[in-house]
């Protein structure tokens, strides 16, 4: 690789990963605040209702309606289901893989940025492959541990 092509390469490397790193921030910023306002009118809300209820047997034949199951669940930290995970992982080594390869034809078709695009492509290819691998080792796991599969699950179409 001549001096020509890393003097090319360098200023567009260093200026998608520093936009990228300007996009994920703001993104991380924005996605905060907006967790936390929510958080904080599900909380006023809750709070509000719970102080309506008068005595202990009003709540408790309140907690026995569909209404007050619901409110029970809504209380319940979780985060998403192994389904939901999988899924999301999957997405995401498609999307790496699909973009390595992009990447590698880029240096297969550009002579003089070869290098570079070889370098990264694979990088990034590797990273697809990678995520597919342990989504594929994560559905084996959660099918044996029975986390998915089962025919009775709600989430199952």
């Amino acid at each position: 690789m001549n001096a020509n092509a890393i003097e090319m390469l360098i200023p567009m490397v260093v200026s998608v990963g520093f936009f990228s790193l300007i996009g994920w921030i703001v993104f991380v910023f924005v996605d905060g605040r907006r967790r936390r306002e929510q958080l904080k009118a599900l909380t006023e809300f809750h709070g509000k209702f719970l102080e309506k209820m008068s005595s202990t047997t009003e709540f408790g034949a309140f907690l026995e309606t569909d209404g007050g199951k619901q409110f029970l669940k809504v209380l319940s930290v979780e985060g998403p289901g192994a389904k939901t995970r999988i899924v999301q992982g999957t997405e995401r080594g498609i999307l790496c893989l699909t973009i390595g390869l992009a990447l590698l034809l880029l240096g297969w078709a550009f002579h003089d940025l070869r290098d570079g695009f070889i370098i990264i492509g694979a990088i990034v290819t590797a990273c697809g492959v990678g995520n597919l691998l342990s989504c594929g080792a994560s559905f084996g796991l959660s099918k044996t541990l029975g986390l998915i599969g089962s025919d009775d699950d709600p989430g199952r179409r």
